[in-house]
């Protein structure tokens, strides 16, 4: 954790940035990983989509709580019995209501072109699925509770939250820690910078994984001074029926922030 120069000015805007991004990142994800499901969501998809890759965003801000996002893809699909590949061209319209929550309210195909097949099979559901899930999460940190609520799952109130700042360690459930971790990031934002999933190695157990976040937080502290912090957050979990996840624990570590600017919005 560092101490950094920023006015009440620049920690609003960062806040209303990351709780934008999170949100409708959470969503877009969750747009992608049902396509990948074959869950086709409108006809503007292919049916059989065995992999799709995102490969350039661009968010602008239109008006109050209007954003638009442009998102450029490639996508192989199956038809008529072979492979075949697009590039894609999208802007999503998303309004962002009072909680932070965002909602598609419109569409628009850019550009559709037909592009040689490559092999886009890591980019697949589960690719996705981890994806809307560290977005949901981070958002969730950020004071938005999406329609997928994380608050509202099984395992929400049985995992549990350790954090290491420096010397000092917080230990409990989700709500009890992030309660006690306020003394530190007491009001700025979140936005992920590195996302990694691995699996645990447990004897007799395939289904038990570990979901490696590195993250960037910029704003003040509870006594009101400018904090920058990298974070590296390990949560274990397992999947169940249904691929639902159920959440063990929460590890934190709070690393030497980093100075140098990031340029990719999504992971």
């Amino acid at each position: 954790m560092g101490v950094v120069s920023a006015t009440s000015t620049e920690v609003e805007h960062r806040v209303e940035y990351t709780r934008t991004l999170n949100s409708m990142a959470a969503v877009l994800m969750n747009r992608y990983g049902n396509v990948l499901n074959s869950d086709a969501i409108d006809s503007v998809y292919p049916e059989k989509v065995t992999g799709l890759k995102i490969t350039k965003t661009d968010l602008i801000k239109l008006d109050l709580n209007e954003y638009s996002f442009n998102v450029q893809s490639k996508l192989t699909y199956i038809q008529d019995d072979s492979m075949q590949a697009k590039a894609l061209d999208e802007t999503f319209i998303f309004h962002i209501g009072p909680l932070g929550q965002a909602t598609i309210t419109s569409k628009v195909r850019n550009k559709e072109t037909s592009i040689e097949v490559m092999s886009l099979a890591k980019f697949n559901h589960d690719h996705y699925q981890t994806r809307e899930f560290a977005y949901t999460w981070l958002a969730y940190l950020d004071g938005v509770v999406l329609d997928n609520s994380i608050k509202d799952k099984p395992w929400f109130d049985n995992a549990e939250y350790t954090v290491k700042i420096g010397s000092k360690e917080i230990q409990g459930s989700i709500l009890s820690t992030l309660a006690a971790r306020k003394a530190y990031l007491f009001k700025g934002g979140h936005l992920l910078r590195e996302l990694e999933v691995k699996v645990k190695a447990l004897e007799g157990s395939d289904d038990v994984f570990i979901l490696d976040l590195i993250i960037d937080w910029q704003g003040v502290n509870a006594a009101g001074k400018s904090v920058l912090a990298k974070i590296h957050q390990t949560i274990t979990y397992q999947l169940e029926e249904h691929n639902q996840w159920n959440v063990i624990s929460i590890e934190e570590e709070h690393l030497l922030p980093d100075i140098a600017p990031w340029q990719n919005l999504l992971c």
